[in-house]
């Protein structure tokens, strides 16, 4: 063949799950350009091998489309690698937790902010929530705040409380809530939901944001572990001004290295609407996504706002963070604008709420294809699921929490939790689904989300909803397929097709075939972006 002809790379001898019905297995890819050129088997590639070509030898290894985690907070997570790691796997407990604090107040100049990340309270032997005065005694000369797992709450030492100007007589905010002692009212220094707004949210927080060079060195690093866990695509769920500016500079700087998708803060609407932004301004790289709003708190944290109450309350809903008339004008002025919208909704109730919105922002601007998106969607019932369908909202279910936060479903029931994480329920009905880690609330691989919709267990071995379950097959597909429709880019990856982009992550084994309980055990060989190899083993 001449020589005009040759590829760039060449993978030979695999077992390539396509995601693609026509072709479902085949043997051999081809990539020039960047992407796919060719599929097929290997006699049939062979011949657009040249002197220049990379051949892969990919006999006993499985090659997937690259892994898309449409819903996780990618600067987040970089910018708490330079944190104070309070996580499960770090620290068992409180007092773990504190003797990490101790040892970051010795570096730490008094007066400044001590801020860690991660912790979980139902994984700590004490099995309560931080508080102010377990802060209080390891320093008073630090202001400190500690980021629950779950996102949605905090805890912060009486100097936090102290230059935050809140006492007991405060007032608790909309949509947010002030932890007190309940028998003497005073603040226990645990912040909930838009409470935590002045500390830690917004332009001008009272912990301040990292450098612009600090964001930079956050996001290369951020890369470079998702491409070693298979990911080649994600999407940030949460992004203010400061976080836009730090993606391109990073991916100016070509530091940014795995596609990326955001979805824009509510809160900077308008400044976005004057910048002429839209949905799907961009390029390959970098590209601008949906207005994200939340609407109720977490099922980590449960603070998600339910119909029914919690298991063992009569009163306790969760909390809603916003009005309905409230969410409905800020749905119907970013509909109208030309953007997608994801609202943050777990609870049924608010997961309604949200519906209605999207429903007349619909019918008073109608717009084909406006891919709206339900982030998490976690409490359904048939009713909601018929709403999903009808409106053709995209949702995007935790993946992995079944695994990693097991523990916390008996605060919802048998009967809730059999409707939660709805996988096989969202399949059924034809509705269009997204893999999800929303990492850093749980570890973002993509294989643990996997394998935990595939076998509804939790990492002490509960099954937990198992009407729920689906198969490897299926799961592979949302965290691929099903991920690149929820940003608009089905069309250009997620299957292993001729003309899309060369995304394609190598596997020790097939999670078809394996264990499904061994699934997060299999080693990623190498992950493949745009023909290049962002990770080899």
């Amino acid at each position: 063949m001449a020589n005009c002809m040759q590829v760039d790379l060449v993978i030979l001898g695999g077992n390539v799950i396509t995601v693609d019905s026509v072709k479902p297995r085949v043997q051999a890819i081809a990539v020039k350009f960047g992407k796919i050129l060719a599929v097929g088997q290997d006699d049939e590639l062979r011949p657009l091998i040249g002197t220049d070509t990379r051949v892969v030898d990919a006999r006993g290894k499985t090659v997937i489309p690259g892994l898309n985690d449409a819903h996780c907070h990618v600067l987040s997570a970089g910018r708490s690698h330079f944190l104070v790691n309070c996580g499960p796997t770090v620290v068992k407990s409180i007092a773990e937790i504190k003797k990490a604090i101790a040892e970051k107040a010795k570096t730490t100049p008094k007066g400044k902010w001590i801020v860690g990340f991660g912790y979980d309270d139902t994984k700590m032997v004490e099995n309560w929530y931080l508080n102010c005065n377990d802060l209080d005694e390891v320093t008073k000369e630090h202001p400190v705040w500690v980021c629950h797992v779950s996102g949605h709450m905090s805890t912060t030492n009486s100097v936090g409380l102290k230059i935050a100007n809140l006492t007991k007589d405060t007032a608790d905010p909309v949509g947010g809530r002030y932890g007190r002692d309940k028998a003497t009212g005073e603040l226990n220094g645990v912040i909930y939901e838009t409470a935590q707004r002045q500390f830690a949210r917004g332009d001008n927080p009272l912990i301040p944001h990292p450098k612009p060079e600090q964001d930079r060195e956050a996001i290369k690093w951020v890369c470079k572990e998702a491409a070693s866990i298979g990911l080649t695509s994600f999407t940030d769920a949460m992004v203010d001004t400061t976080m836009f500016q730090a993606y391109q500079a990073a991916l100016a700087a070509g530091k940014l290295t795995i596609r990326t998708y955001l979805l824009l803060s509510i809160e900077n609407l308008d400044d976005f609407i004057v910048a002429g932004l839209r949905t799907g301004l961009g390029n390959d790289m970098l590209r601008v996504g949906g207005i994200k709003i939340f609407a109720d708190g977490a099922i980590a944290g449960r603070t998600a706002y339910l119909s029914e109450p919690y298991e063992g309350s009569t009163d306790d809903h969760g909390i809603l963070a916003i009005a309905p008339d409230v969410l409905e004008e800020r749905v119907m002025t970013a509909h109208k604008a030309g953007f997608q919208v994801g609202v943050h909704a777990n609870g049924d109730a608010t997961i309604n709420m949200t519906l209605d919105a999207y429903e007349k922002a619909l019918k008073a601007y109608p717009r084909e294809n406006s891919r709206h998106r339900l982030e998490h969607g976690t409490v359904v019932n048939p009713e909601i699921l018929g709403r999903l369908k009808r409106l053709g909202v995209v949702v995007l279910p935790f993946g992995s929490y079944i695994y990693y936060h097991g523990e916390k479903m008996k605060y919802y029931g048998a009967k809730r939790v059999s409707m939660m994480f709805a996988h096989r329920s969202f399949l059924d009905m034809g509705i269009p689904v997204g893999g999800s880690s929303d990492h850093t609330c749980v570890p973002w691989f993509p294989l643990a989300g996997i394998q935990s919709c595939v076998t509804r267990k939790s990492h002490t071995g509960e099954i937990l909803g198992p009407e729920q379950r689906i198969s490897p097959e299926e799961a592979i597909r949302i965290y691929t397929m099903g991920s690149a429709y929820t940003s608009f880019e089905e069309k250009i990856k997620g299957s292993i097709e001729v003309g899309k982009l060369a995304d394609l992550v190598l596997l020790d084994k097939d999670p078809t075939k394996v264990d499904p309980d061994t699934i997060k055990d299999i080693p990623i060989t190498a992950t493949i972006i745009g023909g290049e190899f962002a990770y080899e083993k």
